[in-house]
């Protein structure tokens, strides 16, 4: 018994060792590779007593040994947890998370993540001891809570539904409305210069989705009917405010049935109401906006058809999930790709998870939504078709599709431009010039390459050059494609702010404000009637002053939100709830699509910001409920 007692002792000193040695290795990485450290110092040395240098040392050495304290109590925790699967499930999320840290911060510093045999071992080092700290932190999520019989439940007055939703989207729509007082009449920015052009010449492309050029240039005729633009684009804003509010208060009010916990939708609430990100885009021109809220209300149908065990939807809800699919397909041109890659996981996971009884519920919910989605594909089919037809619009060109692959060249010409076989430059030369890739080229922007490349005259010429090309410097190809979408998984990424520049004079940054020009006379003028919150909310979104502030700064960040997404997904693969990853398969799906995009924007990622918050406070009250009421 006492040597037992004696190993155990034996055997936690030994842990706690180890624990605490890699606590100190962590929290010393973190502090070397991390931006968002050296930003707060700089931050806050310019305020009172921090503006003393022994105060700035002091300041790094109580973050360090604070770091370093919880690194070693998470860690600890870790290794001495006896629960094998969970480890084996956290350290693959650990490791994930650690790779893409050290890749980002291996980017950022050197521009290639292919250092000397020295510095790849010690950036695969780093990954293996964050990948530790990284598993620790997951492990946290991941682990089972047993609630109380009856925990979740909600009591006291329950309220119609009708009624909740009226009260959510009249609690968004008047937080937002100072915002578009201080941008009214509109935020006319991204692309809406271009979609409205098409609509003043008659001349239509499929470059934008159709749908939301006409939707826009709708509310600009109507302001030509009443003889201001401005004021038109004003009653865009509003109708579009009261849509957002409208799907948000919907998935709200559907958290409110489902009795989700009161702080997790009160949270939601105000992240829906104050977020900059959703207050501002929801005066925006761009077609991200829409989308987004499509994305949002399809997903939690899929959430409601698959986890809340329904045999049939109603009538109404299967009608509801088609229009939907149709919107969203019509609203983002890169959408079909994502969607006809998702259906066979859906359809196969609902066969296998969506009902448990051997009373054909499985096959009754898997073919509805494999109708349902294949009548969504043919009525996208038809509609995409007839607004072809209507329109007389001609096709968009395939470069969107050549992003990656034109940043791929012209970076192996910047990098590795001597290395190059002559035969090859010389090939590679028609089609991306040296007289302009230099100066051209920009790691995180394909916007400058691709509009310059010579692709039509010869595009079977240009896929083997790539190729080629490629299979000699494969090193400079991966560089490319990481650091042209670092932004969709590097959480401290700050090139998405900045990719067409920073400023309130110019209206970029974090989003885009800036005013876009329009023809003579079809001018839409700005005229803020609350300037100050006007200069306050440029300071956060176009002078990016959010990234001053510590840790909340992360949630403005667009990888936070993808790895939010597997983090839901973590959560429902380790507790075997593996029907709640079928909601998202969409979602993940679409994320891929945006590796290949031409650069990386909040905009783009504003699905996730909208849905994946939701979808996680839905998993968080079914994995409250008790076996009994169990969706698995």
């Amino acid at each position: 018994m006492e040597k037992r007692l004696s190993a155990s002792g034996s055997k936690k000193i030994i842990i706690n060792g180890i624990s605490l040695l890699l606590a100190v290795i962590d929290i010393t990485l973190v502090v070397n590779r991390s931006r968002f450290f050296y930003e707060m110092l700089i931050a806050v040395s310019g305020y009172g007593i921090f503006q003393s240098p022994k105060m700035v040392l002091l300041l790094m050495a109580v973050f360090w040994l604070t770091g370093a304290f919880v690194f070693y109590k998470l860690i600890d925790r870790l290794l001495c947890e006896k629960d094998k699967r969970l480890i084996r499930h956290a350290c693959f999320w650990g490791i994930l998370l650690a790779a893409s840290y050290v890749a980002g911060s291996d980017l950022r510093a050197q521009e290639t993540i292919f250092l000397s045999a020295g510095r790849v071992f010690g950036s695969l080092m780093a990954t293996a001891c964050l990948s530790v700290a990284a598993a620790s932190c997951v492990a946290l999520i991941l682990k089972d809570k047993k609630p109380a019989s009856g925990q979740g439940k909600i009591s006291g007055k329950r309220y119609p539904l009708w009624q909740t939703w009226l009260f959510y989207g009249t609690v968004i729509f008047l937080c937002w409305l100072p915002v578009f007082l201080a941008y009214y009449p509109s935020v006319f920015a991204y692309d809406a210069e271009g979609q409205l052009y098409q609509v003043i010449a008659g001349d239509y492309s499929t470059h934008h989705p159709l749908l939301h050029t006409l939707f826009l240039g709708a509310f600009f005729r109507l302001g030509g009917m009443i003889g201001s633009y401005s004021a038109g684009m004003a009653v865009h804003s509003i109708v579009q405010m009261l849509l957002m509010a409208g799907a948000f208060a919907l998935v709200l009010t559907y958290l409110y049935e489902k009795e989700t916990a009161r702080w997790q939708r009160l949270l939601l609430l105000a992240f829906y109401a104050l977020f900059p990100t959703n207050s501002v885009l929801a005066l925006s021109t761009t077609k991200d906006v829409l989308f987004s809220a499509f994305v949002l209300l399809y997903t939690m149908t899929l959430y409601h058809m698959a986890c809340d065990r329904k045999e049939w939807m109603e009538p109404k809800q299967a009608a509801a999930c088609v229009i939907l699919s149709i919107l969203m397909l019509l609203f983002r041109n890169n959408t079909v790709y994502a969607f006809l890659v998702s259906i066979p996981f859906v359809y196969a996971g609902c066969r296998k998870w969506c009902g448990r009884g051997g009373d054909g519920k499985q096959a009754g919910v898997s073919k509805q939504y494999l109708l349902l989605s294949l009548t969504a594909l043919l009525c996208f089919a038809v509609c995409s078709t007839g607004l072809r037809m209507a329109t007389h619009a001609h096709s968009g060109s395939p470069r969107e599709m050549l992003s990656v692959p034109l940043q791929q060249m012209a970076r192996t010409r910047v990098m590795e431009e001597q290395q190059i076989e002559p035969a090859l430059r010389q090939e590679l030369e028609k089609y991306i010039p040296s007289e302009w890739v230099f100066a051209a080229y920009d790691p995180h922007l394909a916007d400058p390459v691709k509009s310059r490349a010579v692709i039509h005259d010869d595009p079977v010429g240009l896929i083997k050059t790539w190729v080629q090309l490629g299979i000699q410097h494969p090193a400079v190809y991966i560089d490319a494609f990481l650091d042209n979408g670092v932004g969709y998984w590097y959480l401290e990424d700050i090139s998405h702010a900045q990719i067409y520049g920073i400023g309130t004079a110019n209206g970029f940054g974090y989003l885009s404000t800036d005013n876009r020009t329009m023809p003579a006379g079809c001018e839409i003028v700005p005229r803020s009637y609350l300037p100050g919150l006007r200069g306050l909310m440029e300071k956060i979104v176009s002078d990016n002053e959010y990234q001053r502030i510590p840790v909340l700064r992360i949630v403005f960040a667009p990888a936070f939100y993808w790895w939010m997404l597997c983090m839901y997904i973590a959560v429902a693969v380790y507790r075997r709830k593996y029907v709640m990853v079928l909601p998202v398969c969409f979602l993940t799906a679409y994320y891929f699509t945006l590796l290949l995009s031409p650069t990386v924007l909040i905009r783009y990622m504003y699905p996730f910001v909208v849905t994946v918050p939701a979808i996680c406070c839905c998993m968080s009250r079914d994995c409250l409920k008790n076996d009994s009421e169990n969706i698995q």
